[in-house]
């Protein structure tokens, strides 16, 4: 009788020992190597006069150093190398997605120091995400509580471009304060985190807590008042290799993870989106920068950066446990069941809220802007 075929050497400890700890260092040091890069950026975009000067469409009143994304595509990048030399089996996927997003985050530095058209960017996005489909694999499926499982058909190739290219540009779009794109990337990394670990996918586990990690890095010189401003580069690529992560999920866990993707994302989402729909309506021009997103009345009515940044990461922390609720086996199925309604809820009190604070101190609302029923709120 033939011996069995010895297991592969790990390259590294299995979480049951070393490694336990080895990975919380490593986000730690990620964390530590961001707000270096970030603190160094500044310093050289003083020197090299690469600042954000105020103007009428402006959130802030002091020339601002720009471009500090660029410590965060520099660390996950890493971040990302180390996970695929861990696990070599989910190479392939971890380069379809970083390597896509870079180059998004490539062409955001570029907008960020010379101001490209928005048709360019826009073609340049499409292509990243058609190349993260083909490498990684489209969404084939999404499974709902009670419901079951939708198999989408021919339409996951479409939807999986659309998604990553809305992202991308969400991200892009709610970049308008301090801390707030920062705020909810964080909330986006530790959800990543918790559902790697929920699910025991121990490279996305690892990475969410390592995008968390240098999120935070860079929060540290973005809070109210920013020393530096996250720019396209930080971003596009955080809306890009967000939207990828789902489909590093195995085959078989990606329909039951996607929902709650969404949910932790809706609040960029539903305000870009909204958006985009108001300045269609009026016949504007969605891609120009403006002013008209929610959180830019709410900062209007006279609340301050940092709380606005907070609400929508709690926002956001609130869709990411429901999401996470829609995971867990100890959680009852109906109500399980009831966790999607909250891109209903939760947009439609969002949007009642800040039109019943603007209202109150007299903000007017942007010329046409549509109405924000509970029916028309989850775009």
């Amino acid at each position: 009788m033939n011996a069995p075929a010895p297991e592969p050497a790990l390259l590294f400890p299995t979480f049951d020992s070393l490694e336990s700890a080895i990975w919380p260092g490593f986000s730690i040091a990620v964390f530590i190597a961001s707000a270096a890069i970030v603190d160094m950026v500044v310093i050289l975009a003083s020197r090299w006069k690469l600042v954000d000067l105020p103007n009428l469409r402006s959130a802030h009143a002091l020339p601002t150093a720009r471009g500090g994304g660029i410590a965060i595509v520099i660390t996950m990048t890493l971040a990302t190398i180390a996970v695929a030399i861990r696990w070599p089996n989910v190479l392939l996927p971890l380069l379809g997605a970083i390597l896509p997003a870079v180059a998004i985050g490539v062409v955001g530095a570029i907008d960020d120091i010379r101001p490209l058209r928005a048709t360019v960017r826009l073609a340049i996005q499409i292509a990243a995400a058609i190349a993260i489909t083909a490498i990684v694999g489209p969404i084939r499926s999404v499974a709902l509580p009670l419901v079951g499982t939708f198999d989408l058909g021919s339409a996951g190739w479409p939807i999986t471009v659309i998604w990553i290219v809305g992202l991308t540009n969400a991200f892009n779009f709610m970049d308008g304060i301090d801390g707030m794109c920062g705020v909810q990337a964080w909330v986006a990394g530790l959800l990543v985190a918790i559902v790697g670990l929920a699910l025991w996918v121990p490279p996305l586990m690892v990475l969410g807590a390592c995008l968390a990690a240098a999120v935070a890095g860079f929060l540290v010189f973005n809070w109210h008042p920013a020393r530096i401003f996250m720019g396209d580069v930080g971003s596009a690529f955080l809306g890009t290799f967000f939207a990828a992560m789902p489909l590093l999920f195995p085959e078989t866990l990606r329909p039951l993870v996607f929902v709650p993707f969404v949910l932790v994302v809706w609040p960029s989402i539903f305000d870009a989106g909204a958006s985009v729909v108001r300045r269609i309506w009026n016949g504007h021009n969605p891609m120009v920068p403006h002013r008209e997103f929610f959180f830019h009345r709410l900062v209007r009515s006279g609340v301050t950066h940092g709380r606005v940044s907070l609400l929508y990461g709690l926002l956001a922390a609130i869709g990411g446990v429901a999401g996470v609720a829609m995971l867990l086996p100890e959680v009852p199925e109906w109500v399980k069941a009831l966790m999607p309604l909250w891109l209903v809820v939760m947009p439609a009190a969002l949007a009642w809220g800040v039109e019943s604070r603007c209202a109150k101190v007299g903000v007017l609302a942007p010329p046409g802007s549509v109405s924000h029923s509970p029916s028309s709120s989850s775009l």
